[in-house]
């Protein structure tokens, strides 16, 4: 008797893809009037009728609405029947007990406003907090994101090409704006695409037939899973970001890279922010560029290996010699060199390490 042929697994759904694919079809049925504004707020309003609080995606004020609705206790159940004996002893029942489902829906009732009350005034505070400290993903965040345009990675292509060109498997760059550099990777053979939090630069990538995914860079990377990535670029939002986020970025290129994996960072100096770059970006970012050096520190301590520092050239602008050979020209040119280290340094960097 022959063994049945077993079936073969079909083949691994990437969920990522499902939805950029999704949402690139949703801007294009917007943009061409097939989605009208007023048909995705009715659908809305139905979801949200009759979905549960936790699967309504609104903003904080729909979801305590929500809450608001949910606190009013109808006492009158439906009877759902078409037997009329068991209607009428369903209405009996109903009539005998409302007295004591009053007394206990008007404690859960006060009990749902009061938890509401408290979460709207910790709502305040947290509002008041994230006006002084901004979060990585608001408002202001994005305003630096835009402020600043699009840096020219240029001049780190050769180099990127040479780390990443046998990664063991696809290759992230976040951010990555209208994928100026994802496209610079594929045409010379890098399987890469690129995560963007800011809409309107994922929609041009979208519109040239790059794939940018439009999603902020840590959730976009706590999605994925671990060990699933043969490289990952980052770039931007290391220079941005506050501390504590930069500390998770680094913890989760070390879980979601593969082994033998690369992770570059490609960072400003620190000594030349908000001179050299867009000084609004500068002003309205929630953090600063760190150091090569504690970059290599954070990588080294989540156990990356060959950690290498590449520096861009220094500012063409800087303090020229003066003329003369004699004793005191050496002595002032030697000082001026000096000076032109600590005002003109290379103004950025590229941290490089494998998984």
């Amino acid at each position: 008797m022959s063994a049945e042929p077993l079936e073969q697994p079909g083949p691994e759904i990437d969920l990522d893809r499902v939805r950029a694919e999704i949402d690139q079809e949703v801007r294009r049925k917007r943009a061409s009037g097939e989605l009208p504004a007023d048909l995705e707020r009715e659908l809305d309003l139905v979801f949200a009728r009759f979905a549960p609080v936790d699967a309504v995606l609104g903003d904080f004020d729909s979801v305590m609405a929500r809450v608001d609705e949910l606190t009013q206790i109808d006492l009158v159940a439906p009877l759902d029947t078409t037997n009329p004996a068991v209607a009428f002893v369903k209405r009996a029942i109903r009539k005998t007990i409302r007295w004591y489902l009053r007394w206990v829906a008007s404690q859960v009732s006060g009990l749902g406003h009061a938890l509401g009350k408290a979460v709207r005034l910790l709502a305040d505070r947290v509002g008041a907090l994230e006006q002084a400290v901004p979060p990585p993903g608001g408002t202001v965040a994005r305003e630096a994101r835009l402020a600043g345009g699009e840096p020219d990675l240029s001049e780190w292509e050769s180099l990127l090409v040479a780390l990443l060109n046998d990664a063991p498997g696809r290759v992230v760059h976040a951010e990555a704006g209208h994928g100026t550099l994802v496209a610079r990777l594929l045409a010379r053979g890098v399987d890469a695409y690129g995560v963007e939090p800011v809409e309107a630069l994922a929609q041009r990538a979208d519109e040239e037939g790059i794939e940018v995914r439009l999603d902020p860079v840590a959730a976009h990377l706590r999605a994925l899973t671990d060990g699933v990535l043969g490289g990952l670029v980052l770039s931007g939002c290391v220079d941005r970001l506050p501390p504590g986020s930069l500390v998770e970025l680094a913890e989760l290129a070390a879980a979601k890279l593969a082994r033998g994996g690369r992770l570059v960072v490609i960072g400003t100096n620190p000594s030349v922010w908000g001179r050299e770059r867009d000084p609004i970006g500068a002003d309205l970012a929630g953090g600063r560029p760190i150091h090569a050096q504690t970059w290599r520190h954070l990588l080294e301590a989540r156990g990356f290996s060959d950690l290498k520092v590449a520096e861009a050239q220094a500012s063409e602008v800087r303090l020229s010699p003066v003329p003369g050979s004699d004793a005191g020209a050496n002595v002032i040119n030697a000082n001026l060199e000096r000076l032109n280290e600590l005002l003109f340094p290379p103004r950025a960097f590229a941290v490089t390490g494998v998984r």
